[in-house]
């Protein structure tokens, strides 16, 4: 098949187009390269700040957009694959709907329909807008949430969604808020990593134990890693000869990644029910990762007795969590090895590809 990945979050798109690429696909994708991440791309598409980067951008996708002919597959990132207004971005949709044999969406990241389940206070216990009935701070300063589920986006969305020919979420919280909306149109995938790239090795345990965290500029308190940076710093304190703390900030994804394969614990997200790709990374390499492990992420995973993730919910456990662990090496070995496994049985690129294909081909007509 010929298909062309439109937009990417966290390599996320670049992973699965090197897999089907050696499977004999044609595939192209298109990205920003996740900024200073420097993801894989075969075109970059940026838009750049201010009034005459805006209008860089607008005439370079207007010169884009109508080359992009003739794949059987048009995989888009978000329904949000532009950084447009949502009438031009629906413009744009219409023409590689209308020059391409097919196009689906990946679901991953922030839309509408995932944002509306998050604030509905029954489809979640917590996520970044609302823990509860209680609106999280991040909500409080931003009103992203409320952003999302504007008339305007709500539009868009439900005709992105009426008008793709399948979708595939790469997160249980995904599915949940999708499938009542597209029901057999949407399968769950897994988020898929490149295990021949990322190669586990035994945790160096001999000095103090290293607490990794990722810090994404302007994504801190979006993502909880400023209230984890300050549990991890504490604790610090408290054991200095015991643990250190290592922040890294905007670093191009390969340096990240070798310097995250160097740490014993990898603190990600605060407000997700599952890893995301960044802890999924952490496992594959050999730290333990602490990150979201809600009995759902276990449950769509089909995971019935391994648990080799620490759980940051609830929060105020975490310090305590992380000590003990800390404490006890032969329960980080032992969660390292078997976060490893799980890694290889649901997010390796090979089978999240095989999904990929098994949906495109029984959605085109």
């Amino acid at each position: 098949m010929k298909i062309l990945f439109f937009g990417d979050y966290s390599n996320l798109h670049a992973c699965l187009a090197k897999e089907l690429r050696a499977r004999g696909h044609e595939v192209s994708v298109v990205s920003d390269g996740g900024g200073y991440m420097q993801t894989e791309r075969d075109i970059t598409i940026r838009r750049d700040s201010g009034i005459t980067g805006a209008l860089k951008y607008l005439y370079n996708v207007s010169s884009l957009i109508p080359k992009l002919r003739n794949y059987d597959v048009v995989q888009l990132i978000n329904p949000t694959f532009l950084s447009l207004r949502p009438g031009k971005i629906k413009y744009f949709f219409d023409i590689l709907k209308k020059n391409n044999r097919s196009v689906f969406l990946t679901l991953a990241g922030d839309d509408y329909f995932f944002v509306k389940s998050c604030m509905d206070g029954e489809t979640f216990r917590f996520s970044e807008f609302y823990i509860g009935d209680k609106m999280t701070e991040f909500e409080k300063m931003s009103h992203r949430g409320e952003k999302w589920i504007s008339n305007e986006l709500k539009i868009l969305n439900e005709y992105v969604y009426d008008n793709i020919d399948g979708a595939m979420s790469v997160l249980p919280e995904y599915d949940i808020a999708a499938r009542g909306v597209l029901g057999d149109k949407v399968a769950f995938t897994n988020i898929p990593i490149d295990l021949g790239k990322l190669r586990w090795k035994k945790p160096d345990m001999s000095g103090k134990i290293r607490i990794f965290i990722g810090m994404r500029g302007g994504m801190e308190i979006q993502k909880g890693t400023n209230i984890l940076l300050d549990v991890a710093l504490n604790l610090q304190r408290e054991m200095p000869d015991k643990c250190e703390v290592e922040v890294a900030r905007n670093l191009e994804l390969s340096e990240y990644l070798r310097r995250m394969s160097e740490s014993n614990i990898v603190l990600d997200q605060l407000y997700s029910y599952s890893p995301g790709t960044n802890g999924f990374q952490a496992m594959a390499l050999g730290p333990v990762a602490a990150t979201g492990a809600q009995p759902e992420f276990y449950e769509y995973i089909g995971e019935k007795i391994s648990r080799p993730i620490m759980t940051l919910s609830p929060l105020e456990d975490t310090k305590h969590n992380l000590k003990e662990l800390i404490l006890d090496q032969d329960k980080m070995l032992r969660m390292s090895v078997e976060a490893r496994a799980l890694v290889e049985r649901n997010n390796d690129v090979v089978v999240v590809a095989e999904k990929f294909e098994k949906h495109w081909n029984i959605m085109i007509k």
